[in-house]
């Protein structure tokens, strides 16, 4: 068995780096898993779920 890969088959890629943020909707202070650039929106958590593009349903 490849000793890098995780439980899921990923690559144990150890801790990420969090960057600090502010979110575009109500102004508060996150950390995100990549650098912002300005490009595009930022949110917390709490606002991610709101702008989250919906699941489709599953195909079986």
């Amino acid at each position: 068995m490849d000793e890098r890969r995780g439980r899921r088959g990923g690559f144990d890629r150890g801790p990420r780096e969090m960057h600090d943020a502010v979110c575009a909707d109500c102004g508060k202070e996150t950390k995100v898993p990549f650098k912002p650039d300005g490009s595009r929106p930022v949110y917390c958590s709490e606002c991610y779920q709101k702008h989250r593009p919906a699941r489709s349903p599953r195909r079986y």
